[in-house]
């Protein structure tokens, strides 16, 4: 007996930017390939997300074209969709009559409404509108790609400040030493070969009092920078007033080997903030400030750079990435 799927929907629509491919989006479509004889997936290009909060971050279309279709191809559903480019929130819906049905999540409805009343006046039958639960992080928080541009979270949902909470205090284990000696981006000897490479609105953050003056002294004023008063355990005299005097200081504590609770909450504060008012911050480290480039590499938004110093190496120029995220996570979870 040839067994036939019965599909409640035979023409089914589904839109979006589909940047950094994460779990909300694979439950989208599944949800509406479960339901759908066919799905027509409209991907956004880039007339449509101008406005999106970090748009210079989104994928290429191309880029994000392949992700939808690997998904695709992984789950054999090559020949029951069609991926097309939409310029519009209308997408395909007032050309394609034969549509029945779209699949949205809960932020869209109003623009699903406005399709419908569309459609009405052109005769065709209104869609009818499936919305489709947010998927949550561990955080609680909803999966985006926006919160996976500003560097929240991954695109499994996992928080980044998440990672510090669990305790007050984080040690360095002696078999991780090695591995942090190993720079996690390029090297440059000069600071001014840095300064020529940044681009006038990269999100900047310096962890180190020399790296921070440096900067500070070529003109190229860090968004955040971290200090401790000292270089190689030697103590330098500092009036932190003087050397960032536009920067909001805050204090906080963390001992030599570790990372600290209370220090990663600073600096995602710091970023968080900057990012809101563009105020530079100034985090001023009782103890030692540097591992705390582990957290500053997590916490920041993709694209953004941050320098710090490797003793007998050079200046290490960080550009902040999922891969780079990813490195540093694997490392951070050897600490105890």
């Amino acid at each position: 007996i040839l067994f036939v799927m019965q599909y409640k929907f035979r023409r089914s629509l589904v839109g979006g930017t589909f940047d950094r491919f994460h779990l909300g989006h694979h439950q989208l479509l599944t949800t509406a390939f479960e339901q759908s004889e066919k799905v027509i997936i409209g991907i956004a290009t880039d007339e449509l997300f101008v406005n999106k909060s970090y748009a210079y971050l989104i994928e290429d279309f191309k880029d994000r074209e392949q992700s939808v279709s690997t998904f695709l191809s992984q789950k054999g559903l090559e020949n029951r969709s069609e991926i097309v480019p939409i310029h519009d929130f209308y997408g395909t819906s007032l050309t394609d009559e034969g549509l029945d049905a779209i699949f949205i999540t809960e932020s869209n409805t109003e623009n699903v409404l406005k399709m419908n009343e569309a459609r009405k006046k052109k005769e065709f039958t209104p869609l009818e509108i499936i919305v489709v639960p947010y998927i949550m992080g561990n955080d609680e928080e909803i999966v985006s790609s926006e919160r996976i541009r500003k560097g929240e979270i991954d695109r499994k949902g996992d928080s980044y400040l998440k990672l510090f909470m669990s305790k007050s205090q984080f040690k360095l284990p002696e078999k991780a030493r090695e591995e942090l000696r190993r720079p996690i981006g390029p090297l440059e000897k000069q600071m001014k070969d840095v300064v020529l490479r940044l681009k006038p609105n990269t999100l900047l953050i310096a962890v180190g009092d020399i790296v921070a003056q440096n900067l500070m002294q070529l003109g190229r004023i860090p968004a955040v920078s971290v200090v401790d008063g000292k270089t190689r355990r030697e103590v330098l005299t500092q009036n932190y007033t003087d050397l960032f005097p536009k920067a909001h200081a805050t204090m906080t504590e963390n001992p030599a080997g570790t990372i600290t609770k209370i220090a990663a909450k600073t600096l995602h504060k710091a970023i968080t903030t900057y990012e809101t008012n563009h105020t530079e911050q100034l985090i001023v480290v009782s103890g030692e400030e540097d591992l705390l480039a582990i957290p500053a590499i997590l916490f920041s938004p993709l694209g953004a750079i941050v320098v710090y110093g490797q003793f007998g190496q050079g200046i290490v120029v960080v550009k902040v990435s999922e891969q780079n995220k990813k490195r540093v996570q694997d490392l951070y979870r050897k600490f105890q």
